[in-house]
């Protein structure tokens, strides 16, 4: 079978497609392959920090409108960029084994981070997570592919530091420049961060048999409940809300937190469930950031970071 497959452009996005390419071909030794490289909207755009673009879906909705239009029959998502709402006629197919999700500090530790310590990243939730635990530092924003950005710490107008995926390191053999993987209890990461998603028609059968051969039932049920949770609260992939999956014998462990852009409020919450239950329990955990407080937060991030929202998560023709 030969199968065309959408991706971004970028290094690490290539490196997950042949990591793709590779769990499918043990499967499917006489598959065969067509890369397609999509130019996203925000590789297009210019703008520093990914709530300046106003919009839900910057990463995912020419993937979806190429598969829609037939052009390529499955898409590679890093997971954490595709909307909880996906479009008419297309399924997250498949999860393969999630890598390392938590967040990285490169160029210093945080207890050597010093007073006035200048920190790199385009992450709203990032960015409210390390004034939270070091109101002290500067959060300057970047954006850009991983090699520029890990540049910047010793470049031209220099970081001290910069927050980058543990998962992203490790897939382009770079984990040794992480000086410290963030503890997920104090700096939860991004929903669906460190999984891969396979997104497909749903109409197409024989392809999503394909992707269900190397699906991850671990690796989806943590994500299904992350991205119900971050449904539930109406928040997108950019807004300050970070999650925490892990596993107690046979149950499966939600933690999320909901952190003010300043870092000044911090609201939390967990729960757990049978794998079965991911969804629910996504959803019980988003009840309980709302009331504790999370939604009051989440709006003030709306009305002061998106003040043009839209979303791409309603695609053309919805």
């Amino acid at each position: 079978m030969h199968l065309r497959i959408g991706t971004r452009r970028s290094p690490l996005a290539m490196a997950q497609t042949r990591y793709i390419m590779g769990l499918i071909q043990a499967k499917r030794p006489e598959a065969e392959f067509t890369l397609c490289p999509i130019v996203t909207i925000a590789e297009r755009n210019g703008a520093s920090e990914f709530h300046e673009f106003g919009m839900v879906g910057v990463f995912a909705f020419e993937h979806e409108r190429q598969l829609v239009s037939g052009e390529v029959d499955f898409v590679v998502h890093s997971l954490k960029d595709l909307p909880t709402v996906l479009h008419e006629g297309l399924v997250l197919a498949a999860v393969p084994e999630r890598e390392d999700p938590r967040d990285a500090l490169c160029g210093a530790t945080l207890a050597s981070l010093q007073s006035g310590a200048r920190i790199g990243t385009g992450s709203l939730r990032r960015r409210a997570q390390i004034l939270n635990l070091r109101p002290d530092v500067h959060v300057v924003p970047i954006r850009g592919n991983v090699g520029p950005r890990l540049a910047r710490i010793e470049g031209e107008d220099s970081l001290d530091a910069v927050i980058l995926a543990q998962a992203g390191l490790r897939r382009l053999g770079l984990e040794k420049v992480s000086a410290e993987a963030l503890d997920p209890v104090l700096f939860p990461y991004a929903v669906g961060q460190g999984a891969l998603g396979l997104e497909a028609r749903a109409a197409d059968t024989d392809v999503i048999e394909i992707l269900k051969s190397i699906e991850c039932p671990q690796a989806r049920a943590e994500v299904d409940a992350e991205r119900a949770m971050l449904h539930a609260l109406g928040a997108g992939c950019s807004l300050p809300v970070g999650a925490s999956a892990s596993w107690r014998e046979d149950r499966l462990v939600l933690q999320a937190q909901v952190t003010s852009v300043e870092g000044t409020e911090r609201v939390v919450a967990g729960g757990s469930a049978a794998p079965e239950r991911a969804t629910e329990l996504g959803l019980s955990v988003a009840e309980t950031l709302k009331e504790r407080g999370g939604a009051v937060i989440l709006e003030k991030s709306y009305s002061s970071y998106y003040p043009t929202f839209r979303t791409l998560a309603a695609r053309p023709g919805q």
